[in-house]
């Protein structure tokens, strides 16, 4: 089964799963563009890192693993940096030209 690209967020995730999407609190950050529920503070700094660098996820992006996600994936996700390479490896593969 391949992954549904349309529902990865930019930190990996897929919000279909997540407890604040399901409870309706949020429509999920590729909605909402990035304004995040009651579980940050602001805006998702992730998201607006990927839209700075114009990729769909970290992973994709030229610069990862960059010391500023690998921190701020590690907070919550001890797997993410692992988990965003899996993610391209695969969308890249789907992808290509």
């Amino acid at each position: 089964m391949s992954t549904d690209f349309f529902k990865i967020t930019p930190c990996g995730g897929d919000c279909s799963g997540c407890k604040h999407f399901t409870d309706v609190e949020c429509e999920g950050c590729l909605v909402n563009g990035g304004i995040c529920v009651s579980m940050w503070e602001k805006e998702c700094e992730i998201f607006k890192c990927c839209e700075r660098h114009n990729v769909k996820f970290c992973g994709l992006c030229g610069e990862f693993p960059c010391e500023w996600i690998t921190v701020k994936l590690g907070e919550w996700d001890s797997g993410g940096i692992e988990k965003q390479k899996r993610l391209a490896e695969e969308y890249r593969e789907i992808w290509k030209s």
